[in-house]
């Protein structure tokens, strides 16, 4: 049973039976009836229960992963309000329900298989496929658990897989299911189609002034002018200053020193090692090689494959951190082709055999350029951190930005008449506004009368804004608009009247009549056939019609608006046919596939469902919160 587990994480069955567990409620969802809401304890499944401590440490994990997947932006609260700790709170009561299950109904693991699965476990093992009990300990320590209780965590995860592999392996597709199914993914289908695009509606009466008074009447949302604000404002940021600093020679020759060692720790090698467990091993395999043997022989003489032996691709610190200071100073002094003397490494003696080296490459003239646009770079930055304690002291002073502008030597610029994306009122963008988003969102939420503050956009850059005079949004005066008015009321009624004589065809199509024999050549309409399978991938129409055409019964017919919303399409289906063709044999292989997983997923769900009421499972709702509020008071 082990085994079929180990070999099964790389099917489409394990995949399948590990994505379960992983969306966990988030397919099978949480029964309001199981939410409780006292005592100490975060969850009750059966006799056994989810502690504070269990949760804490696990949201703790979980975050973590997150804020470093993030870089830090995603923050507890996100977390909370999308209702991830939710899910791994729900990820938690399932694995205990099923485990608790597994140990009711004598389902156990022996510290022999459970010794197999750990030492065979990728995660748990060194760069040479053996199982390191460092690194173990390690990961243990990561998630918050002795050794002892990161393997009974296994042995229970273990004892879960069991259930819920018996469970559900032996589930297989009737023959008569996956017939039916070929069946319905082999229908054809023959539809009549009859567009009616609305542009092509003529002969419209033009509107009168009350018309057109009307529409706008009615339609006033259409026709607001944004908020519109005078502002001023001040940036800064590296580029304002970068072009007037200058640098020395000497700053220069210092910072290319700087960037060939870096150059040195960015080389990468690949190379080939053997390990001894003793030195006395090691340095016969040293003399044999300076005797002529070949790194090669030696290899295969223990016994090793030169795939095995092979790394590829180390840097400097890869070295350092998985061999030691005095392995990786060994590999990185020894020339292509060469072997390094016996080195002794944490697990053994080792010796390398350096096969290729990869360095970064740039000429002298570039890396100095690099190196005085990288001391520009820094310079400016500390230009612009103390212009920007300088303008903190103007402001304290009750400086206007007039006077912190002309004290400093900064430009202040004057934006007019902007709406909140940056365009002035005939819609055009203004080219001195910053295109951080965060600028135009300061400037929208400052008041006439406020005082400036200092800010930060992206990538340090800094801004003060003042704003001038805001005018309120407003409608549009009718004069000012009435050609766009005039347009859209002519659109609208097009629209009408190409939908009124769409309802007028698909009422004769319902009673029997054909949309070919409908459609005329006044107008513009469109008239197509098609046959399509319900699989069919051609694009011969977009996917609502394909959709709408499958739902349809014989002989019925259906409006859909247009896909380019240019009036209106009349579908009637014609014709059902179910031709006898058979899959191939890798089509009807990942057919099965997909059912049985079906299968495999209802079995499971429903189990939970017994487990959910007949243990019982009950949350803790108040006790989840608090494990929150602890850990956000611990934070702060």
């Amino acid at each position: 049973m082990l085994q079929f587990f180990r070999n099964g994480l790389t099917s489409y069955f394990a995949t399948a039976l590990l994505g379960l567990l992983i969306a966990s409620f988030a397919l099978w969802g949480i029964g309001g009836d199981i939410l409780g809401g006292a005592g100490s304890k975060v969850a009750e499944i059966g006799d056994d229960k989810l502690t504070l401590n269990e949760y804490a440490r696990e949201f703790q994990n979980k975050f973590s992963e997150i804020q470093q997947q993030s870089n830090g932006e995603v923050t507890r609260e996100m977390v909370i309000d999308q209702g991830l700790s939710r899910k791994w709170v729900a990820d938690l009561v399932q694995g205990k329900a099923f485990a608790h299950a597994a140990h009711s109904l004598g389902v156990r693991v022996t510290d022999a298989q459970l010794r197999e699965f750990i030492i065979s476990v990728e995660s748990f093992q060194d760069t040479l496929g053996e199982f390191s009990l460092a690194t173990f300990e390690s990961l243990a320590g990561y998630r918050g658990y002795t050794s002892g209780e990161f393997e009974e965590i296994l042995r229970k995860d273990l004892e879960r897989q069991y259930l819920m592999t018996s469970l559900v392996s032996a589930i297989s597709v009737p023959n008569a299911v996956e017939k039916i199914f070929i069946k319905f993914l082999n229908e054809e289908r023959a539809a009549e189609i009859l567009t009616i695009p609305a542009f092509s509606i003529a002969n419209i009466s033009e509107p009168n002034e009350s018309d057109l008074e009307q529409y706008y009447s009615n339609n006033r949302a259409n026709y607001m002018a944004p908020e519109y604000r005078d502002i001023r404002f001040i940036t800064l940021s590296i580029k304002n200053f970068v072009g007037d600093i200058t640098v020395t020679d000497a700053e220069i020759d210092e910072a290319m020193g700087a960037a060939a060692k870096e150059s040195v720790e960015n080389e990468k090698r690949n190379f080939e090692q053997l390990l001894f467990d003793d030195k006395e091993a090691a340095d016969k395999a040293y003399t044999d090689l300076s005797a002529g043997k070949t790194f090669n022989e030696i290899i295969t003489a223990t016994g090793s494959t030169i795939e095995d032996a092979t790394v590829i691709g180390n840097a400097h610190q890869d070295a350092l951190d998985l061999y030691g200071s005095s392995a990786a100073d060994s590999i990185f002094a020894a020339d292509q082709g060469a072997y390094t003397a016996p080195v002794e490494t944490d697990f053994g003696w080792r010796i390398f055999n350096i096969t290729k080296i990869s360095a970064p490459t740039a000429t002298k003239a570039n890396l100095r350029q690099e190196a005085e646009d990288h001391l520009k770079t820094e310079k400016a930055i500390d230009l612009l951190y103390t212009k920007s304690e300088l303008i903190n002291d103007e402001l304290a002073a009750g400086g206007s930005l007039a006077d912190i502008a002309g004290n400093l030597n900064l430009k202040l610029n004057v934006a007019l008449n902007i709406d909140a994306k940056g365009y002035n009122s005939k819609g055009d963008r203004l080219p001195n506004i910053p295109s951080d988003p965060i600028f135009l969102a300061s400037a929208f939420e400052t008041l006439e009368g406020d005082e400036p503050l200092l800010e930060e956009m992206g990538d340090g850059e800094y801004f003060l804004v003042v704003v001038d005079s805001i005018a309120e949004v407003a409608l549009r005066p009718f004069e000012e608009i009435r050609t766009s008015v005039y347009d859209m009321w002519m659109a609208d009624t097009r629209k009408r009247l190409a939908r009124e004589q769409a309802n007028e065809i698909l009422t004769k199509a319902q009673d029997g009549e054909s949309l070919a024999d409908l459609a005329t050549t006044d107008g513009g309409m469109g008239y197509t056939s098609v046959t399509l399978a319900r699989n069919d991938q051609t694009e011969k129409v977009t996917r609502a019609l394909q959709d709408s055409i499958f739902q349809l019964d014989i002989g019925r017919a259906r409006i859909m608006p247009a896909a380019d919303n240019n009036g209106f399409v009349i579908i009637k289906l014609v014709s059902r046919n179910h031709p006898d063709a058979p899959m191939t044999a890798a089509q009807s292989a990942q057919l099965k596939q997909l059912l049985t997983q079906e299968y495999q997923q209802r079995t499971l769900s429903n189990y939970w469902r017994y487990l959910e009421v007949n243990l019982p499972v009950i949350i803790n709702e108040r006790a989840v919160n608090a494990v929150h509020d602890q850990l956000d008071s611990r934070e702060q």
